[in-house]
């Protein structure tokens, strides 16, 4: 049976360890999957030790005729992540194997650059290999990025299979914003825009995952959560907030959505399902789309079919079979 290897931040909280995670779960059909983690949270010094330590252990398993991957599937943000997937790539197409880079990043195109930066060419060089594919989150990451990198091929994010509708009664004026503690994702402006919001609706909380401390007893500032409590959240709030800078393509939505929990997002951010709701940028803007959520509460229909594992997973199923046979 042939065998994947997932490459990647699977141990670090987010997105990107969701979707590493539900992949190995779920490989496609016949294959075998596993996860390396390349990642950790803490200093450059114990990022750099994680890499080399992931390193190593790729090394040893292509050595291994037992454990030797099939597919090298790398898993990628921007900046220092894509140059610790770079040199993973690089000793992988030395051993002549199978290749996949996927990208995660919503700012990869502006760490690139133009087509003719000199970022740009070194990885459109890099990725030309004959046994290497290029992977984005959608149609319209592909029609943006083609230019820097070359041909793409377009996977969406897979949907847990554990997330659908509830059937219970949702909280009263309960926002949510489920993400990591970095000021790309908006933490203090959802803030701003519930401590407004508390004047006029007075019974208003929200809850915060990434962020550990908050002044207002009203916020509930989690830390990181479990996806057994992740799961819970989004079936008993009101609405889910992505006042983020920039995304790819954020698991969270789709699971809320999946759901049936709304979701209002910065009207700036691309590749995300026509049913969420887009407001900014000013605290006001997202205060009134808020409001009249909550006094009208809107019912979500969102068709999951784009993001359904067996999809995915046929869409990598492909993948994989075109590389092998190159």
């Amino acid at each position: 049976m042939p065998k994947v290897l997932h490459i990647g931040p699977c141990d670090t909280p987010g997105g990107m360890a969701n979707v590493m995670r539900t992949l190995a779960e779920y490989p496609p059909e016949g294959w075998e999957a596993d996860l390396l983690s390349s990642h950790v949270v803490g200093s450059p010094w114990a990022k750099w030790k994680a890499y080399r330590r992931a390193r190593k252990e790729l090394i040893r398993r292509c050595r291994s005729a037992e454990e030797r991957p099939d597919v090298v599937h790398l898993h990628t943000a921007a900046d220092w992540s894509w140059r610790r997937k770079a040199r993973f790539l690089s000793y992988a197409q030395k051993q002549n194997m199978a290749c996949v880079v996927h990208v995660h990043s919503g700012k990869f195109d502006s760490w690139l650059g133009a087509p003719s930066s000199n970022r740009s060419n070194s990885l459109r060089k890099q990725l030309s290999h004959s046994r290497t594919q290029a992977v984005v989150l959608s149609p319209e990451w592909k029609e943006r990025l083609e230019a820097n990198l070359g041909p793409l091929l377009s996977v969406s994010n897979p949907l847990h299979p554990n997330f659908s509708p509830s059937d219970g009664e949702r909280d009263d004026c309960h926002l949510v914003l489920l993400g990591r503690n970095d000021p790309v994702k908006g933490h203090a402006f959802a803030e701003k825009v519930a401590i407004f919001l508390k004047e006029n609706h007075p019974k208003l909380r929200l809850t915060m995952s990434g962020v550990e401390t908050s002044s207002k007893d009203w916020i509930d500032a989690r830390g990181w959560v479990t996806e057994e409590e992740k799961h819970k959240i989004l079936q008993k709030a009101t609405v889910l907030l992505l006042p983020s800078e920039h995304e790819g393509q954020p698991m969270v939505v789709i699971e809320a959505l999946a759901s049936g929990l709304p979701v209002i997002a910065s009207s700036h951010l691309s590749s995300l399902p026509d049913e969420v709701i887009r407001s900014g940028p000013s605290v006001l803007e997202w205060a009134e789309t808020i409001s009249d959520l909550i006094s009208v509460p809107k019912k979500v229909s969102f068709d999951s079919s784009e993001y359904d594992i067996g999809e995915v997973s046929n869409r990598w199923d492909e993948c994989y079979a075109s590389l092998m046979a190159s």
